[in-house]
């Protein structure tokens, strides 16, 4: 056997020394450490070391060499024997290869070609357990067909944690002949091994639901299981027991082959709720939350089994426990969360706000603002921040509030973000307070919400002075309980769009001669600013819905169903891929705007021949277009229109005036919070990275946290927000005209301002063409 894998070497380093290249090469060195078993596992684990990268050249750099670079890091020791090793890639098993020739060196660069690095390991005594596989001139076992069995390197234990530190437990658990079944191909044999009985179990109700028998158990008690098919004629048989360690299970007889009739008896006696935790754990891993419903299907369609709902909801339960630890425990570690996220992003704030019921603290209320997220609001976003709230899937409710702002490209910019027990007074006032500790109060602040409950009160006692804007959206919902009609509706939304006080007081006033009640409801119960001709200059923002903290909500949708701790974590771990994305993005912008700016611009230069101006000085005109007319001021970026003021983009009229000037630079007509610099500055912090649960520093503290005190309302609860009937869904809107209800090809109503048919009728040939 020991000749066979010799001659199976031998060719293979013939072959592969044929197809090397000679190239660079990285060698990542561990030394001074010593292997050991992994727990649970037979795989080695390389633990205590250190690393160093060598960059070597393959036609100059030899075994000498690394010998050499090797004896450096041992000088006091020259008498011991040292071992070098490196993970044999091609193995279905952990397997080793001991580097003591030339040959076995180009071997192992041939090995790694494609990938031009390898590992080596050091050490100073043979493996404890297995010793057979530093040779690779000793046959490999095949005793594993896991295809979730990867031949990656163990990880070397560089920390300063113990030998019992879970620092790569994820890692090792997925290592080796643990688990000697796959989920899509599972088979049992004779040696297969099992962490633990129940793992066992686990394993032999999936292997008989995918091979669609029954079986019963003749004997199981703490250390042996023994099963047998349900026909008694039948031959099938397997017995497993317990190895010399105490916990791990061993398969030790095996009677495969069936000689009676399946056909699917096993229904879903087998299909326990343990089992279904077991199957579906990858799935929620990769999707995240899926319903039971879907859970039920697709065990149906994979599986052939028809499992009942209730189990299956008790199943996914078992398995989020499982992955994310249970609900109660995800308080215990709230203030090591704080304490590292405060370590690892200096100056960020965060705060926690505990409720006392007698001798117990429970959880109440969690926010926490990054550095880079507020200074980079300060830095180069306008000043206007969306608040908004949604409830949270979990076992506990709450809402999770968010304050978000829009950087220079009109990209979601979140500044804070939080967990609230409810959405009212106290709790917003206490949102409200964290987050003026972490952005002070900007000059020309907005602040535009969706009139959640005590939000208002809230706002007005922490922020007095602001604009305070109500978002139209909501506000025409609240109206169309009381007044219904489209008459209604479309005036109320000509009046939030226009720039001009004058129009918005006429639509008023139509609305007034039809309904006097309707306006006094409106000034009744939305007293705060819905309007475009009411809002201030200085945040260079139009909006009047209050839609990026819905975008917000959407982009935490999938993960509203974690524990507290992991979804403040996740969220936490979006915010540093998205800052890092838009860092990437921004490298390639070509010029002083932004993409939005410059398309705008683009948009509104087009079809302005029909535009009259009268200039009264250099800076100074007046822009006709049918039978209206407009003052523009260049220098002062002034139109009134108003538009101008309040977006920081030139209007139509100010492009109509800057075009006829000839003026080559557009760009010192539109505001700085557009310019690419400005983007940058909004992304230039780094959100640092964060270690997982198991690498954080504990705190001692006195008192436990227990979980926050909510009344559960009677029923199952619900995760979906239940939509209102009158709520529109997504409408086409005709990019002719600008309004809903009819495709471009069928409008009949005048192009708007800008609208390019040309461009529009080329497109047309191109496609038939």
């Amino acid at each position: 056997m020991i000749f066979y894998v010799a001659l199976q070497l031998h060719n293979f380093f013939f072959i592969m020394v044929v197809r090397q290249v000679i190239s660079k090469y990285k060698l990542k060195l561990k030394y001074g450490g010593f292997f050991r078993l992994a727990r649970n596992s037979c795989r080695q684990v390389y633990c205590f070391g250190s690393t160093k990268s060598l960059y070597i050249d393959t036609c100059s750099y030899g075994l000498n060499h690394l010998l050499e670079e090797v004896k450096k890091h041992y000088p006091s020791q020259s008498d011991i024997v040292l071992s070098i090793v490196f993970v044999d890639k091609h193995a279905k098993e952990q397997c080793f290869i001991e580097l003591d020739n030339d040959e076995r060196f180009m071997v192992m660069l041939s090995m790694y070609n494609e990938e031009k690095e390898v590992t080596i390991y050091v050490t100073t005594e043979k493996l404890r357990y297995n010793c057979k596989l530093f040779s690779c001139q000793d046959q490999v076992i095949d005793e594993s067909d896991d295809e979730n069995e990867t031949d990656s390197i163990c990880l070397s234990q560089e920390s300063y944690h113990s030998l019992h530190s879970s620092d790569n437990e994820y890692e090792l658990l997925n290592y080796g002949e643990t688990y000697a079944y796959s989920k899509i191909n599972p088979f049992m044999k004779v040696n297969s091994k099992f962490p633990s009985a129940v793992s066992f179990r686990r394993a032999l109700n999936h292997y008989a639901l995918t091979n669609e028998f029954e079986y019963v158990i003749e004997k199981s008690d703490l250390t042996r299981l023994t099963a047998c098919c349900d026909d008694k004629k039948c031959k099938w048989r397997i017995h497993a027991s317990l190895t010399q360690d105490g916990v791990t299970f061993e398969v030790k007889k095996f009677v495969d082959t069936h000689s009676c009739t399946r056909s699917n008896k096993c229904g879903n006696k087998h299909a326990t709720q343990g089992w279904i935790a077991d199957v579906v754990t990858d799935k929620l891993k990769s999707e995240g939350d899926v319903s039971p419903a879907d859970l039920k299907k697709w065990l149906m369609h994979s599986y052939n089994v028809e499992v009942p709902y209730m189990r299956v909801f008790r199943g996914r339960e078992q398995a989020y426990t499982d992955m994310y630890g249970k609900w109660d425990d995800s308080y215990l570690n709230i203030y090591d969360f704080k304490q590292e996220i405060e370590k690892r992003n200096p100056g960020s704030i965060v705060e926690i706000d505990l409720q006392t019921v007698g001798d117990k603290k429970h959880f109440l209320r969690f926010f926490i603002s990054l550095t880079a997220c507020y200074k980079g609001f300060l830095a180069g976003c306008r000043p206007y921040i969306g608040l908004d709230a949604c409830h949270l899937k979990g076992k506990f409710n709450g809402v999770l509030a968010a304050a978000t702002s829009i950087d220079g490209n009109n990209g979601m910019f979140p500044v804070a973000y939080g967990v609230l027990e409810s959405e009212n007074t106290k709790s917003w006032t206490w949102f409200l307070k964290s987050l003026e500790k972490a952005i002070g109060t900007p000059n020309g602040l907005v602040i535009s919400s969706d009139m959640q409950k005590g939000l208002e009160v809230a706002i007005t006692q922490v922020y007095p002075d602001i604009e305070h804007r109500e978002c139209l959206r909501h506000l025409c919902s609240n109206f169309k309980k009381h007044y219904r009609g489209d008459f209604f509706m479309s005036k109320l939304w000509e009046a939030a769009n226009t720039y001009s006080v004058s129009k918005h007081d006429r639509l008023l006033n139509e609305i007034a001669t039809v309904s006097k009640d309707a306006i006094l409801y409106l000034n009744e119960n939305h007293k705060k600013i819905w309007s475009r001709s009411k809002f201030g200059t200085l945040v260079k923002c139009d909006y009047i819905t209050n839609n990026i903290s819905e975008t917000f909500n959407s982009w935490v949708g999938d993960i509203r169903y974690k524990p507290v701790l992991d979804l403040l974590d996740a969220i936490r771990e979006k915010l540093m891929e998205r800052f890092d994305k838009k860092r990437s993005k921004v490298k390639k912008w070509k010029g002083p705007l932004v993409p939005k700016a410059k398309n705008y611009l683009k948009t509104i230069t087009k079809n302005l021949g029909e535009f009259q101006v009268c200039r009264s000085s250099d800076n100074k005109a007046e822009v006709n277009y049918k039978g209206s007319r407009w003052d523009v001021i260049l220098d002062e970026k002034k139109c009134s229109c108003k538009k101008w003021q309040v977006t920081g983009l030139p209007c139509v009229h100010a492009a109509a005036f800057i075009a006829f000037t000839r003026e080559p630079s557009w760009d010192k007509y539109v505001d700085t919070y557009f310019t690419v610099d400005k983007f940058k500055e909004a992304y230039a912090l780094e959100i640092g990275p964060m270690p997982g649960k198991d690498q954080w520093v504990h705190i001692e503290t006195v008192d436990k946290i227990y979980p926050p005190i909510i009344k559960r309302p009677p029923g199952r609860p619900k995760k979906n927000r239940i939509v209102p009937r009158d709520e529109p869904k997504k409408r086409h809107r005709c990019p002719r005209c600008g309004m809903y209800g009819h495709h471009q090809r069928t409008c009949k109503n005048p192009a708007h301002q800008g609208f390019d048919e040309t461009s529009t009728s080329k497109k047309k040939e191109h496609k038939r063409s």
